[in-house]
């Protein structure tokens, strides 16, 4: 879900995550989402997609005082190196479910892999990286319907 490879994260992102972390995620709610409220009856009037995300965010964030888990998050990710060598060992289907308007792992950062993938299914559904909070019923049918095989 909402898959990169290479995952590489912008050396804004990289600082402020480590420097200063508030303002690293507000640039991720900016990103993540591509819409300002989800579609009528999805998650119910009145639901605020930023404000949720970014309380959240910021919980995660509080819960660990010796670790800044959102930075080391972006750091993994910009790191990674094993993406072609990990998806040829996978033999099981995989299910790539993308966003189409995903900013933070736009659709087509996933292309490589999405090829080089045996048994692959692509899904897109219409929303940014916060596909579950934007789209939450066309992921789950999407999981179902993949599990259901």
């Amino acid at each position: 879900m909402g898959f990169a490879y290479p995952m590489k994260v912008t050396p804004a992102l990289l600082d402020n995550s480590q420097n200063a972390p508030m303002k690293a995620i507000d640039m991720v709610n900016v990103y993540s989402h591509s819409m300002m409220a989800p579609p009528p009856s999805s998650l119910g009037p009145g639901t605020w997609l930023h404000g949720g995300s970014r309380a959240l965010m910021r919980r995660v964030l509080a819960s660990n005082t010796k670790v800044n888990v959102f930075h080391r998050g972006f750091v993994a990710c910009d790191s990674y190196a094993g993406g072609e060598a990990a998806i040829e060992k996978v033999k099981c289907p995989v299910l790539f479910l993308l966003g189409k308007s995903d900013a933070m792992a736009p659709p087509k950062a996933a292309q490589a892999l999405r090829q080089k993938a045996g048994n692959a299914k692509t899904v897109m559904v219409e929303a940014g990286h916060q596909m579950m909070t934007e789209a939450p019923d066309a992921v789950l049918f999407a999981l179902r319907d993949f599990l259901k095989g």
